[in-house]
């Protein structure tokens, strides 16, 4: 396959290491979400029921860099020497495919067939030996080494939600004009007038009770009662 039809990134690793891998990965993660063209491969990314040999396989096909988690588990496994390596070794010296062994645990490594490739970091200093400090270190420094190797492109940045137009305040709404009323049928006339003399008789027999219990004053026609003649007082003897 030509070298620019290899475009990811395959991690070679054994399962006994598995928190290297998500080490490794929690680092990416970033790198991920910013580049878009970057794409990491490993066996976690197989789907229950695909047939994990041929996918292996056709991911090993597609990788530009290989990234082999080396360790005492990694030097063991039969399947990562036979299946996973033949075909990366082949493709670093025939496509210039780049792997890049990162030794996270003391091993043979440098009596190894591998011993040839160069180690991303120093065999006598693998990760297991280093503060959590000083493999973050290591780890953002392979991920800069990734990032140059892929030529890798910013991803295009979301497009900006326009401003919410400003909110105009809702004119006040104009008074309803009320609708004329139906015209009233004869029935409703004749209630209304009856409804109306009850209450003028009423009224009136008000004011004819008020008149009937209210005292009578005297008019001034009416002759003013007599008095009594004063009585001469006796005469002096």
């Amino acid at each position: 396959m030509p070298a620019s039809a290899r475009t990811s990134v395959f991690i070679s690793y054994s399962h006994a290491d598995e928190k290297w891998r998500k080490l490794l990965e929690t680092h990416f993660a970033p790198l991920k979400r910013h580049y878009e063209n970057l794409r990491i491969w490993s066996d976690q990314n197989l789907n229950e029921g695909e047939p994990w040999l041929a996918r292996i396989r056709e991911e090993l096909a597609t990788a530009k860099v290989g990234i082999l988690l080396v360790s005492r588990h990694f030097m063991a496994s039969d399947f990562i020497h036979s299946d996973e390596l033949p075909p990366l070794l082949a493709a670093a010296k025939e496509e210039g495919v780049t792997l890049l062994p990162v030794i996270v645990g003391h091993c043979t490594f440098k009596g190894s067939p591998l011993g040839k490739l160069q180690a991303f970091n120093k065999p006598d200093k693998p990760l297991a030996d280093l503060t959590p400090s000083q493999r973050d270190k290591e780890m953002v420094r392979l991920c800069e080494k990734i990032s140059k190797l892929l030529n890798l492109k910013p991803a295009k940045p979301a497009a900006a939600k326009p401003a919410a137009a400003a909110r105009k305040p809702k004119a006040a709404a104009t008074a309803a004009t009320p609708e004329p009323a139906p015209p009233l049928t004869a029935a409703a006339i004749a209630r209304r007038r009856a409804i109306a003399k009850r209450k003028s008789e009423a009224t009136a027999a008000k004011k004819t009770s008020s008149k009937a219990s209210a005292p009578k004053k005297p008019t001034a026609d009416a002759p003013a009662p007599k008095r009594p003649a004063a009585r001469k007082a006796p005469a002096k003897k």
